[in-house]
């Protein structure tokens, strides 16, 4: 079987890695960063595709490629991505999985948003009241919609250590010293460090999961007593009548288990 895994994800590689240890499927990776293609090269994907693939281009993959199955393991902000695979799977009559990281528990100040407008909105409060910084855990594409709302003066950032992420920073108006270039998931203590560093009274991230590093992040946060401002994850309603695991071993054991009818 030919199987595309949509990926970019520790959660894919996760998949890619186990998936080749049991399996002889051959495997077609897709990524937006070379570093992406990197990890799934890794993790024993036969074939890796490292562009961004719009809903016309990835049925071209489709179909070139012969693939029976989309295993979409994107990040859960990556909507456009999704319904792109949703809608191509449609397309080109793909069998389409979706894994979907599960939702921890969180303790701690959590104030919930359902957007990054929103979650600045909440930050901009918060910074009338006290002395500090909003410290920035959402990567550049988010950065906009919150400093709409705060302002350039009192926000820190931490992206990935990209030019084009850097460029795009300055572009906002962020100076070199209020930038943290940094990649990978942190531990609790380097992100209680970090909090402590650059002075920050509250943090915006979003529901990433654990595998994004999410518990660190509010554990680190609680630690120090202040709030993290949690951006919901996006509502996809073309998931509503798809299969959805969230559990690596469950999606693995149906397609283990020849529960796909090709």
């Amino acid at each position: 079987m030919n199987i595309l895994v949509m990926a970019g994800t520790h959660d894919a590689v996760k998949i890619i890695k186990k998936l080749k240890e049991s399996t002889d499927h051959r495997i077609i990776a897709t990524t937006t960063t070379d570093y992406g293609g990197r990890l799934a090269k890794a993790a024993g994907a036969d074939k890796i595709i490292t562009e961004a693939l719009n809903r016309i281009r990835l049925v071209q993959v489709l179909k070139i490629e012969k693939v029976d199955m989309i295993i979409d393991a994107t990040h859960p902000f990556a909507v456009k991505a999704t319904e792109n695979a949703i809608r191509a799977s449609e397309e080109a009559s793909t069998y389409y999985i979706r894994f979907e990281r599960p939702t921890p528990e969180l303790d701690g100040d959590i104030l919930r948003v359902d957007s990054f407008k929103g979650a600045g909105r909440v930050a901009a409060k918060i910074l009338e009241d006290e002395d500090g910084n909003i410290l920035h855990l959402a990567g550049v594409s988010t950065l906009k919609d919150v400093i709409d709302e705060i302002g350039r003066e009192r926000i820190v950032v931490r992206v990935l250590p990209h030019p084009r992420s850097i460029e795009a920073c300055y572009r906002m108006g962020i100076p070199g010293e209020r930038i943290i270039a940094m990649q990978g998931t942190f531990s609790r203590a380097l992100n209680r460090e970090i909090m402590k560093e650059y002075n920050a009274i509250a943090v915006i991230t979003k529901e990433s999961g654990e595998t994004g590093g999410l518990m660190e992040k509010v554990k680190a946060a609680e630690d120090l007593r202040i709030p993290v401002i949690l951006v919901n994850r996006p509502f996809i309603e073309k998931l509503e009548d798809k299969l959805v695991f969230d559990d690596i071993d469950e999606l693995l054991a149906f397609i283990w288990g020849k529960g796909v009818k090709l």
